[in-house]
């Protein structure tokens, strides 16, 4: 599996070669391993909820657990990825990544162009939100960022726009549009609804419910893998945007066991690193191995001979997959 990470950007701290007889390329998986640590977006239609569409695909694919990336309201379309099985426990990496929309504002009057362009321009940047009334969290102001809010088009009677908007996870759409309407003092709803984009994926790479049961059962009943393969993508692409440590074949099973990863068992790692980012560890063969919080900074993890350099939260690979050597 290639990253986007630069070759430039990667600094060697031991040469390391991986045993072939051990772990095996994320891609290369077989099957049933290969759901269990994949990913897939839904195209979500309205009416479910986000927790009635993960329990469909785990009676679907006959699983035990399944998460999703960040809850859709019913009638919210567009992305929401889902987690098969292990694949939840990147749940917090892929909840916490920026989000994109395309939606709807409907006024309860007719606006003009310039002044909802102005507004839009006022909102992006740093923002101050209370949850909504129906949102399942504690009613505290938090602060989001908006990082851009685009018009697009208003109808003939200039009280619907066509809007789009990148922001941070967690931000409230449905309430930026009732603000945008007090800004201008008439009553202002989202009346339609749509994510577009979630961290490094955009809707092009969403399938629906009904794509992944046929590529399920063709598989079930012809052992063709091809059509799930298409659909279900390697947990590890959820980590293209986090920076990355990569451990020797004998670090990987301390790790596995709750260890915390230290000087002598990494062999390289991205440059960039500071103190408390989100860590993705990774084997030679680039499977995930485990998320964590980095104790150190590129700079120090270059220089240091010892000590620990990552607090492992989640591990993600299965015990013994690489043999135990401590």
């Amino acid at each position: 599996m290639k990253f986007s990470v630069k070759e430039e950007d990667i600094i060697v701290k031991h040469e390391c070669d991986t045993d072939p007889r051990y772990g095996c390329e994320p891609e290369n998986r077989k099957i049933s391993d290969y759901i269990i640590y994949g990913i897939v977006n839904i195209d979500k239609v309205k009416g479910p909820t986000s927790h009635q569409i993960s329990y469909w695909v785990k009676q679907m694919l006959g699983l035990k657990k399944v998460g999703h990336g960040g809850t859709l309201d019913p009638h919210v379309t567009g992305m929401l990825t889902i987690l098969p099985q292990n694949s939840t426990k990147i749940e917090r990496i892929i909840t916490s990544v920026n989000k994109e929309y395309i939606g709807i504002i409907n006024f309860s009057k007719p606006v003009e162009k310039k002044k909802v362009e102005r507004l839009f321009e006022y909102f992006t940047g740093e923002i101050y939100q209370k949850p909504p009334l129906e949102a399942a969290v504690s009613r505290r102001i938090r602060n989001r960022t908006v990082y851009f809010m685009k018009f697009l088009e208003i109808d003939d009677g200039r009280m619907n726009i066509l809007f789009r908007v990148g922001c941070e996870a967690g931000t409230y759409i449905r309430v930026l549009c009732k603000d945008i309407g007090l800004m201008l003092g008439i009553d202002a709803v989202m009346a339609e609804l749509r994510r577009t984009r979630s961290g490094i994926f955009d809707e092009n790479s969403c399938v629906y419910l009904q794509d992944l049961k046929d590529a399920f059962e063709i598989w079930k009943e012809t052992g063709d893998e091809k059509y799930l393969r298409n659909i279900i993508r390697p947990v590890e692409e959820v980590c293209d945007g986090v920076k990355k440590i990569w451990v020797k074949d004998s670090a990987v099973n301390a790790v596995c066991y709750g260890a915390d990863l230290k000087i002598p068992g990494i062999t390289k790692f991205e440059k960039g690193i500071k103190q408390n980012d989100d860590i993705a560890i990774m084997s030679l063969k680039n499977e995930l191995v485990a998320i964590g919080k980095s104790l150190r900074t590129s700079e120090e993890i270059e220089r240091m001979d010892k000590g620990e350099i990552v607090d492992i939260e989640r591990v993600i690979m299965e015990r013994d997959v690489y043999p135990r050597l401590w």
